[in-house]
């Protein structure tokens, strides 16, 4: 009985730790996404508020991992120092866009996060 134990401890323990581990850069991109939508059309603050915190996590975890197309490739290398530069730029323009939406100026968050698209499309150009 107590073999039994400790097997479902270890299963329960190993399950718990793949759950806690960082998500895939693609997941972590489809967070961006989503919630860039999210901040785009939403008339809500506290909805906009949840969606950047997410965008801004998923962006941190982004910043730890490797593009495909940057595989192999030293982390201190230029093309692994301009897409972390691409992430900070990326992380700044959130933080911008959340301080507005704190302060109530919702219309002008939604201009600021179409910078949020540019940051995108000029980063995916580059290491997509």
């Amino acid at each position: 009985m107590r073999r039994i134990s400790l097997v479902a401890l270890s299963a329960s323990l190993f399950c718990f730790s793949m759950m806690t581990e960082a998500q895939s850069l693609s997941q972590d991109m489809d967070i961006l996404g989503v919630n860039l939508v999210t901040v785009q059309h939403s008339n809500n603050a506290a909805e906009m508020q949840q969606a950047l915190k997410k965008m801004r996590a998923a962006a941190l975890d982004a910043e730890k991992q490797t593009p495909y197309s940057l595989q192999g490739q030293a982390a201190d290398s230029a093309s692994m120092t301009a897409y972390r530069a691409g992430i900070h730029q990326l992380i700044a323009q959130i933080d911008v866009v959340d301080k507005l939406v704190q302060h109530g100026k919702l219309d002008q968050a939604k201009q600021q996060a179409r910078k949020l698209v540019d940051i995108r499309n000029q980063n995916h150009s580059k290491f997509r």
